[in-house]
């Protein structure tokens, strides 16, 4: 159950024409909680104009610095505007802890590592913090990002990402709308062009992982590329910005078997009360339908990217419209993302206590 707190702004930097970057104060006593692997993200929780307003923002800073945000505004982003043009230093913001499945394994592991990442404008500030760690404890590690921005004024964290390029750590920067000397980091990352790229550093075909940050085509695209090279799937890691065009297929978890008729009483815990309701599985997620009954479940982007709404099933069966965001594991062991879940049995119980 995602808890929030709130912290104090301690600093916001312009990175671009249209881009932020948000440092917080942490209070020492919460230092546990907000502990972070590389590649994860915190929920942010605001009231504008009276309405609550929660998004999902990936750290872009390494376990040394202070918990920092990138956040590039979005067209008609409510809470994306905000930070960027409303939002000042000395403000308190509600944060809930870090969490996410899009992370760097193992850090400070004794191996020698080789990692590629394919970002596209935001899609840099995980991916960030990962570089940054690696630089720190892993310094033999190698890191090869392909970062593709419309232009040269669009490119978040720049000089961060200077700083950081040694023999070690490289950055292709590939533009859509200006000219660049050599034709490879020049167009869009589309599938023809993630092979091309990939071809043009073989080294790396064995990396230890490959990571996918920002829009949905690139990624889907920069995926198929990777598989069509050989790489195991399983070392294709992704994780998108915006909720997808494409849905994924539906997702069935089940804890009981039974006959169903397309009516079920659901059960929903949360902070230690219990709701029971109907709910048609042609209805509401299960989400809604319990914040329709005044429970403060936890919730982010509703579109099946972030986990915020993550819950598990104790009882019954749900079926999931899509999933871009849980493991196969954690589907196995029966957690759902509430926003996308339906009722798929007479009777379901969902725990978001877990």
């Amino acid at each position: 159950m995602a808890q929030f707190y709130s912290f104090k702004v301690s600093q916001i930097k312009r990175e671009t024409h249209d881009s932020v970057s948000i440092s917080f104060d942490i209070d020492s006593k919460y230092h546990d909680d907000f502990r972070y692997v590389p590649g994860q993200y915190i929920t942010i929780k605001v009231d504008i104009d009276g309405e609550d307003c929660r998004r999902s923002y990936s750290i872009s800073s390494s376990i040394t610095e202070k918990l920092t945000i990138g956040v590039k505004k979005v067209e008609g982003g409510k809470v994306s505007n905000f930070m960027n043009e409303k939002l000042s230093v000395g403000d308190y913001v509600e944060i809930s802890a870090p969490q996410g499945n899009f992370k760097l394994e193992n850090i400070g592991s004794q191996n020698i590592r080789k990692f590629v990442a394919f970002a596209a404008g935001s899609g840099i500030t995980p991916i960030l913090s990962m570089i940054k760690e690696i630089s720190l404890r892993e310094v033999k590690s190698e890191f090869l990002l392909f970062y593709s921005n419309k232009t040269i004024r669009d490119v978040m964290f720049q000089k961060d990402i200077n700083l950081l390029s040694n023999e070690n750590i490289s950055t292709k920067f590939i533009f859509t709308r200006e000219d660049v000397e050599k034709k490879l980091y020049n167009g869009r990352i589309n599938e023809p062009k993630a092979l091309e790229l990939m071809r043009s550093e073989m080294s790396f075909l064995n990396a230890d992982a490959f990571f996918l940050c920002g829009p949905e085509e690139m990624i889907f695209s920069s995926k198929k590329a990777l598989e069509s090279l050989g790489i195991d799937k399983e070392k294709i890691k992704f994780e998108l910005f915006t909720t997808p065009v494409e849905k994924d297929e539906e997702v069935i978890v089940e804890t009981l078997n039974e006959d169903f008729d397309g009516n079920s009483k659901v059960t929903v815990i949360c902070d230690d009360e219990e709701v029971d309701f109907d709910l048609n599985k042609d209805g509401d997620s299960i989400l809604d339908a319990a914040m329709e009954q005044d429970l403060d479940v936890p919730f982010s982007c509703k579109g099946a990217v972030c986990c915020t709404c993550k819950a598990k099933v104790t009882k019954g069966k749900v079926i999931m419209d899509a999933n871009y965001a849980l493991s196969d594991q954690e589907v196995e062991d029966g957690y759902i993302l509430s926003c996308q879940a339906h009722p798929a049995s007479a009777e379901v119980t969902v725990d978001f206590d877990f």
